[in-house]
């Protein structure tokens, strides 16, 4: 393709509104798979992810610190390149969680729901109102502490579901009253 062809498209639009069809997906260099009209999950999910990761923190820190010492102690320097694992690690989810949590987003389409997720491994779900046929919400001590909430929508196909995490609570309701009310129609309508 040239980029002559590329440019001939018309721009997509950057916001929808709730009632508006899904925009096609962007393949432009540098878009991400789905990203155009996506609406972002609360930025409180962030601290949410650092708070219920303290443990696992301490963990890397732990074993790193232990290789450490147990290099020192026993003089075998080979021993102490194993802290590099726990530390990457732990440096890595300090690091990337604020850019994990960019990357996840839905948009409410006339007919459908799409959840997009993941950056390296990116993801993209479109769920038809109509074959939604569960929507349950969660809330974990950590999420209900940031007023956050949990939304998973199952589908028949193979008891599959997405689950979109980091939604302020009364969006989640709002998204299931919404779900459920428009897979109600759209069943009916069959």
């Amino acid at each position: 393709m040239t980029s002559s062809a590329h440019d001939a498209r018309p721009p997509l639009p950057t916001a929808m509104p709730h009632d508006a069809p899904p925009t096609e997906v962007s393949d432009a260099a540098g878009a991400r798979l789905g990203e155009q009209g996506l609406q972002p999950v609360s930025p409180k999910l962030v601290p949410a992810r650092y708070l219920a990761g303290i443990p696992g923190y301490l963990i890397g820190v732990l074993l790193t610190i232990g290789a450490i010492v147990a290099a020192v102690l026993t003089g075998w320097w080979w021993l102490g390149l194993t802290a590099i694992v726990p530390l990457v690690l732990v440096v890595q989810g300090l690091a990337l969680t604020p850019r994990r949590v960019r990357a996840i987003g839905y948009r409410e389409g006339a007919e459908d729901l799409t959840v997009a997720l993941g950056i390296m491994f990116r993801s993209v779900h479109t769920i038809p109102y109509g074959r939604v046929q569960s929507v349950k919400i969660d809330e974990g001590p950590v999420d209900r502490r940031y007023g956050l909430a949990k939304l998973t929508l199952s589908t028949a196909h193979d008891g599959a579901g997405v689950t979109l995490p980091g939604l302020p609570k009364d969006e989640a309701e709002r998204l299931r009253a919404l779900l459920t009310a428009r897979g109600v129609e759209l069943m009916a309508a069959l």
